[in-house]
C-alpha cells in the first residue's frame, strides 16, 4: 500500500500505559495481549486492535503514554473496570504494509509526510491498527498531521 493522507475517526475502549519509549515494543504487546483476554467484557466491539503512542519529541524525551484498545462502532453504555473510551478525529498521513516491516513502514512513510509538505503534529496520538491476513499480521500506521 501506498502512503496517503487520510481523515480518520477511531472509537476505542482501552487501557493507558507509561513507560520508557525504549521498551515500548515489547511492553506495548504484552499490555495488549492483556486487554484482549478482557474483549468478553466490552460491548458492540469490531475486534479491531488498536494503540495509540505518545511522540518521541527529543533525544531527552525517554518516557511516554500509550493505549492499547479495541475498535468499537459507537460509545458504549458499559465500560468496563480500568478503561476508558476515546474518540480521536483528525488527519493523519498513513500505509499500510507487513508488520514485520514496522520500522520501513515508519521511515516511508515520515518521508513521504515530509516530501508532499505536511505538517506533523507531534501533540497527537501517533495510531496504529492491525490486520490479521492470510499471510501474518499487517500493521496500517496514522501520523497526525496538522
Amino acid at each position: 500500500m501506498k502512503a496517503r493522507q487520510v481523515n480518520k475517526t477511531f472509537k476505542i475502549v482501552g487501557i493507558n500505559g507509561h513507560g520508557a519509549f525504549a521498551d515500548f515494543s515489547t511492553e506495548v504487546p504484552d499490555f495488549a495481549r492483556q486487554l484482549l483476554l478482557r474483549t468478553r467484557e466490552m460491548e458492540d466491539h469490531t475486534n479491531g486492535e488498536i494503540a495509540l503512542f505518545e511522540p518521541k519529541k527529543g533525544e531527552n524525551h525517554l518516557e511516554g503514554d500509550y493505549y492499547v484498545g479495541i475498535v468499537v462502532h459507537d460509545k458504549p453504555r458499559y465500560i468496563p473496570r480500568g478503561m476508558e473510551y476515546m474518540e480521536v478525529s483528525r488527519s493523519y498521513t498513513s500505509i499500510r504494509g507487513p508488520i514485520a516491516d514496522i520500522n520501513s513502514l515508519y521511515k516511508e512513510l515520515a518521508d513521504w509526510t515530509e516530501k508532499e509538505e505536511y505538517s506533523r503534529d507531534f501533540a497527537s496520538y501517533i495510531i496504529e491498527t492491525y490486520h490479521p491476513t492470510e499471510r501474518g499480521e499487517e500493521v496500517e500506521v496514522f501520523l497526525p498531521i496538522e
